[in-house]
């Protein structure tokens, strides 16, 4: 019989060679096949010899040992691990999917480097080892009953690659049932799991919502620990404390939010002083007199960092009796605030900022809509010192955006889609709707406020957490003048000199000569993404020195830490506490910013699972799109109601089709299309599932 080295000898001669022929030439007869069988186990477990495809084998050098995440490609048909050498390069090692060894997309794993001894000896392979890192524990699915076995479908194509055994289950289950499974255990190429929550069904119009929601670790509701905390917090404003604040119940204070909004965090009035000045009030909610540094509620607050905000409800920071409760500026009830009182004369400068904590009561609770008639219609109220007070408001308003508009503020106007639901979470219809004069005075105002409030900390050398925003790196600055100058639009940038306000002009020269929607996309796509810091750089965008989040703490953690920094520095004058919010803050600052990203791509998500169920009821119908996106793969349009999907290059009649070096254009024998065109397609898929969308141009086979 032969031995392990013989066998790998003729592994190494005779690259990807199947098992019969091995036993052949290895002269093995039919019945010591077994023991060929087991020599092939244990050279493929000590890494000399691999099987890229079943049943053929080909021989390794092993060179090294890695650390790194695996990135699976292609819904898991292979992947990558990338890492930076010695030369600040990326070196990327392949990994077959049969060398995942259970591990799955994102995990930190460590993993062999070898060479395969075939003709392409410089490819560098790499097998997992184990796994370090859980990047998921939990996967979402749907449960089928099966013939034999359970069966479980992630929902997440990434994991359609990975061969799953149910290990059993905590629940009751039904075919067709969406489910939460706990990873168990990696044998044999099998990912074994465990159901441990129903979430929902197939049936239920928001139960592919509901099951990315529980995949992203969302909590559905709060600790006991907190809810226990929150239940000694009053339902009215306590008399002992009313001393101490600045009494302002008697003044015309009102509340402007959307139609649906149930927690008001910030409520304005304005005065006219005199011909020359204005007197502008922002009253926030005072979260931090409720809420305290590391009790339940705070830390509770801190994990989630913000609230999020979906088509059908919220998923609040803070329990529903501080948010929509006692924290909440609802109509004529008496709440405490923490405000800002401003002195603006017409040029729109601020000639004074104090701030205060305050009583207040507000008056009305006004909506987006109904100021936005009676700014545009001029649909008056009933009650004329309101008429009186909004007319300075959208004065005022005037006179800040103005100002802003000098310094280089950058209004990128950009539409967003509404989803319309019925009542069981069914979509009837993707709108949009425009920003009104309302949401921007109410905009311009926060701003402001927050501007001072940084300010004020600067100017005074206390710690912050500021909002920060770098300008365009020179790298996405140089591309987005390359995809300018081949869509033929002639802008000047002067790279030296890069400013909000040559960036305002640059948006402007752009407007004048084309005004589509997909250019505001790639302008913003140039742009620095905003993130918390202690360390002030401006923010760029909104063409600020010094910007914080003041205005929102019932929905924001940063702007609650504002609010205990004003109330300890500033009222109080601890100034003992600096040296504690100088170590604390960094470290804050970057966790809310993870946790505002991570809000902010749940929110697209499962807005992304709504557009695809819109369209899933729209197959086969044409319509006109404006190509915003060209990949290799193929091009993305987005439609009028700003929804998109994607046409493949195989659904594109003409093949092949090639893009250009910036990829601004695709081009076959008989079409080009470029960025910005408008194409006729056809709907042919939308996976609900997963959110996507596919199409083809009109007037083309389907492949």
């Amino acid at each position: 019989m032969v031995n392990e080295q013989q066998i790998e000898n003729l592994i190494k001669q005779n690259p990807y060679i199947d098992f019969l022929n091995l036993a052949k030439k290895a002269k093995i007869k039919i019945q010591d096949n077994k023991k060929l069988t087991q020599i092939l186990f244990r050279l493929k477990d000590a890494y000399r010899i691999t099987e890229p495809k079943k049943g053929f084998y080909v021989a390794l050098e092993h060179s090294s040992d890695i650390k790194g995440v695996l990135k699976f490609v292609q819904e898991g048909k292979f992947a990558f691990i990338d890492l930076e050498n010695s030369q600040n390069t990326i070196e990327s090692y392949f990994v077959p999917k049969n060398e995942f060894n259970g591990a799955i997309n994102n995990d930190l794993v460590s993993a062999s480097v070898y060479k395969m001894l075939d003709k392409d000896k410089e490819k560098q392979f790499a097998a997992v080892k184990k796994v370090l890192e859980r990047s998921v524990t939990q996967i979402t699915g749907i449960y089928e009953k099966g013939d034999k076995f359970p069966i479980f479908k992630p929902i997440n194509k990434i994991y359609n690659s990975l061969k799953f055994k149910v290990l059993g289950s905590e629940i009751t289950v039904e075919s067709d049932d969406i489910v939460l499974a706990q990873i168990v255990d990696n044998k044999n190429g099998l990912t074994g799991i465990k159901f441990i929550k129903k979430i929902s069904s197939t049936s239920n119009p928001m139960g592919f919502v509901q099951a990315l929601i529980s995949e992203k670790n969302v909590p559905s509701s709060f600790p006991k620990e907190v809810m226990d905390h929150a239940h000694f917090i009053p339902d009215e404003i306590a008399n002992e404390n009313q001393s101490e604040r600045l009494d302002l119940r008697n003044e015309l204070i009102v509340t402007i939010d959307g139609n649906d909004t149930k927690d008001f965090d910030d409520a304005i009035n304005v005065k006219q002083i005199d011909e020359n000045t204005y007197e502008l009030g922002v009253h926030i909610a005072d979260v931090s007199h409720y809420v305290h540094e590391n009790d339940p509620i705070d830390i509770e607050a801190l994990n989630r960092g913000t609230s999020i905000y979906l088509m059908d409800r919220v998923i609040p920071m803070l329990p529903e009796k501080l948010s929509n409760g006692i924290c909440s500026l609802n109509p004529n009830v008496d709440r405490f605030t923490m405000s800002i009182i401003m002195k603006i004369d017409k040029e729109g400068n601020t000639l004074s900022a104090d701030l205060k904590q305050t009583i207040i009561n507000s008056k009305y609770r006004l909506t987006y809509d109904r100021v936005n008639e009676f700014i545009n219609e001029n649909k008056k109220f009933e009650d004329e010192n309101l008429n009186q007070m909004l007319e300075k408001a959208v004065a005022l308003a005037k006179i800040i955006r103005n100002f802003k508009n000098n310094q280089g503020y950058i209004d990128f106007e950009i539409v967003e889609p509404y989803i319309k639901l019925d009542e069981n979470g069914k979509v009837i219809d993707i709108l949009t709707k425009a920003t009104g004069f309302a949401e921007n005075l109410i905009e311009d105002f926060m701003v402001r406020a927050n501007e001072e409030v940084a300010k004020y900390l600067t100017r005074h050398k206390f710690p912050a957490m500021y909002r920060i925003h770098e300008k365009p790196s020179e790298e996405k600055l140089d591309y987005f003048i390359s995809v300018l100058n081949e869509l033929n639009i002639n802008v000047n940038i002067d790279r030296n000199k890069i400013t909000p306000k040559s960036f305002q002009k640059i948006i402007n020269a752009i407007k004048e000569q084309r005004h589509d929607e997909f250019l505001k996309i790639l302008f913003l796509r140039t742009m620095s993404k905003a993130i918390y810091a202690a360390e002030n750089i401006g923010h760029f965008g909104l063409a600020s020195e010094d910007y914080c989040h003041f205005t929102s703490p019932i929905r924001r953690y940063p702007d609650l830490v504002i609010h205990r920094i004003i109330r300890d520095l500033v009222l109080n004058k601890k100034l003992d506490r600096i040296s504690h919010y100088k170590m604390n803050l960094p470290l804050i600052a970057q966790q809310n910013s993870n946790s505002e990203q991570n809000a902010v791509q749940i929110e697209r998500d499962t807005n992304d699972l709504k557009y695809a169920e819109y369209w899933n009821s729209r197959i086969g119908q044409i319509i006109k799109g404006q190509v915003v996106s060209i990949q290799l793969f193929g091009m993305f349009v987005e439609f009028s109601n700003k929804t998109e999907a994607m046409v493949h290059i195989s659904n594109m009649c003409d093949t092949p089709f090639e893009t250009n070096e910036l990829k601004t254009e695709l081009i076959s024998e008989n079409k080009k299309i470029k960025l910005g065109d408008f194409v006729d397609v056809v709907i042919i898929g939308a996976d609900i599932a997963n959110g996507k969308v596919d199409a083809a141009l009109a007037n083309c086979p389907v492949k």
